[in-house]
């Protein structure tokens, strides 16, 4: 799996990590989005693929930066079983720019800073921004929809004479 898999499937991990605005819905519903994600990020910091694809629709969508798109809990379920065999992730900021929640779903949408240490090989730092689309379903909030863009890393700055 290439490092925009491995940041795709982390980037969601922290939704819970803050809330910035609520428009629409409830403070209930704001609650169990809120709950739904803290269970899928300590799936992932647990390295528990059981707990992660709990919170996952059976027909969610992952749209991740170069790759195909990844459809249903059976693709969910290899993606996240490559990448927590591959990756460990010692630290993920998330910045929550909006939750919008209309109904039985929500969109929730912010920008993330990780770390990944793979099994092999040097730590990757990446940042980027996310798109969750949550939908309520019998038992909770589930993620139903999942874009990642992850940003170029910085260029090289060169000095000056």
């Amino acid at each position: 799996m290439n490092r925009a898999l491995a940041s795709a499937a982390f980037v969601a991990v922290a939704i819970s990590a803050c809330y910035a605005r609520n428009v629409g819905g409830t403070s209930a519903d704001s609650t169990a989005i809120v709950a739904a994600a803290a269970q899928y990020r300590q799936g992932w910091l647990n390295g528990d693929t059981a707990m992660a694809l709990s919170v996952i629709s059976d027909d969610v969508q992952l749209m991740l930066p170069g790759a195909p798109d990844v459809h249903g809990q059976a693709g969910a379920r290899k993606v996240f079983v490559e990448e927590m065999t591959q990756y460990h992730i010692p630290a993920l900021t998330v910045h929550r720019q909006e939750l919008l929640l209309q109904g039985d779903h929500a969109i929730d949408i912010g920008t993330y800073e990780e770390t990944m240490v793979p099994r092999k090989g040097a730590t990757i730092y990446a940042t980027g921004r996310y798109l969750v689309v949550w939908r309520r379903e019998p038992g909770g909030w589930r993620m139903w929809r999942y874009m990642l863009n992850e940003f170029a890393p910085p260029a090289p700055t060169r000095a000056t004479s």
